[in-house]
């Protein structure tokens, strides 16, 4: 169980990624702009100066602190930003559903690079690399990265992090009109959700308002996909 909560904040700082940055990092199966040399710094720190081993325990799963290896988030959906939100502010008595507190960078001596590297190394415990599906690479989710943050014009309903604003997030794995698959997401796309079957009254026109082709639309539905794990 986790102890995360989500803010739909984006923090960014002198020493921190922009989020343009991150959208510009090669996909595969880690978030934007995370690399495999973050998480295992963010390991390192865990199991020490960063002090998160002593409530979540040395396998992660939870002492005092909730398990970090499963996929049960108790006040979150367990993106990589809201992870780092939260080691950033820690968690108050008044939003933990525990009644254990988290101090800001959970206590220990740890910088703004450093609580990157940790929220990468946790992101990585609840999620473990996926095969990429049947049809999709990593070029294509490179491709669909930056169509959505251009013609495709996603980022008006969704977000620049695809966190929701009037649409809704797309980096969990709450579906509202489909069920994650990537040929799931690829209809959707193409086909737009009428008024009547939208669950929050914001209508999404096909191919979200934009002129995609069906190559543009394959790889968005990739780059849709790769960010909800």
């Amino acid at each position: 169980m986790r102890l995360f909560s989500f803010v739909a904040v984006v923090w960014v700082s002198s020493t921190t990624m922009t989020l343009e940055a991150a959208g510009q990092a090669a996909p595969g199966a880690l978030p934007p702009g995370v690399t495999m040399a973050m998480v295992e710094q963010g390991g390192a720190l865990f199991h020490g100066r960063g002090m998160c081993a002593n409530c979540h325990g040395e396998g992660a799963t939870g002492v005092l602190g909730p398990d970090l290896t499963d996929a049960d988030w108790l006040q979150a959906k367990g993106s990589y930003l809201s992870i780092m939100q939260v080691v950033l502010t820690g968690v108050s008595e008044a939003q933990s559903s525990r009644n254990l507190v988290m101090p800001p960078r959970g206590g220990g001596a740890i910088d703004d690079v450093d609580v990157q590297a940790v929220a990468a190394y946790v992101w990585r415990l609840s999620h473990p690399a996926d095969p990429l599906p049947a049809g999709m690479s990593d070029a294509l989710v490179d491709r669909g990265n930056r169509v959505f943050h251009g013609a495709g014009k996603c980022v008006t309903c969704h977000g620049d992090d695809a966190s929701g604003e009037r649409g809704p997030d797309l980096t969990d794995s709450d579906w509202l009109h489909a069920k994650g698959s990537y040929l799931e997401i690829v209809r959707t796309i193409a086909a737009g959700v009428p008024l009547e079957r939208a669950t929050r009254g914001v209508p999404m026109p096909p191919r979200g308002g934009s002129n995609l082709n069906p190559d543009e639309v394959h790889a968005v539905a990739a780059y849709v996909w790769h960010v909800s794990r």
